[in-house]
């Protein structure tokens, strides 16, 4: 029975020292978990804060583009009033192709040689006398 009682209290100390590591890894499992929670309460208060920031910088950033939309529509009826303005231009002036053309003919026919009707009454007059 001794023997019986020794393999008991062996058995018992066995359990103990068992129980005791269990413990202590529940208490470090625990503990982890207590560090683990503020970490993660920490990085939800960053990702918050980011956030926050990311969507005042969205809402400038939202602005500014509606004023560069804006700036845009600007610019492109600018650019339109410039091609209406630059097509009545053509319209009404001589090209450069045409201007030598008339140039060349002018030349050619040199129109300061002819008479104007009020020489040639003058020199009907004239023979006329």
């Amino acid at each position: 029975m001794a023997d019986d009682q020794s393999t008991g209290d062996q058995d018992i100390k066995a359990l103990q020292s068992s129980i005791l590591v269990l413990s202590q890894k529940i208490k470090y499992l625990v503990h982890n978990e207590k560090i683990l929670g503020r970490n993660i309460l920490i990085l939800n208060k960053k990702i918050a804060s980011k956030t926050g920031i990311g969507n005042a910088s969205s809402d400038v950033s939202n602005e500014k583009i509606e004023e560069i939309l804006k700036k845009q529509k600007d610019i492109e009826s600018k650019i339109k009033n410039l091609e209406s303005t630059i097509e009545a231009f053509s319209k009404k002036f001589s090209k450069k192709e045409e201007l030598q053309e008339m140039k060349y003919i002018i030349d050619n026919i040199n129109p300061l040689e002819y008479t104007t009707v009020e020489q040639v009454k003058k020199i009907v007059k004239e023979n006329k006398s």
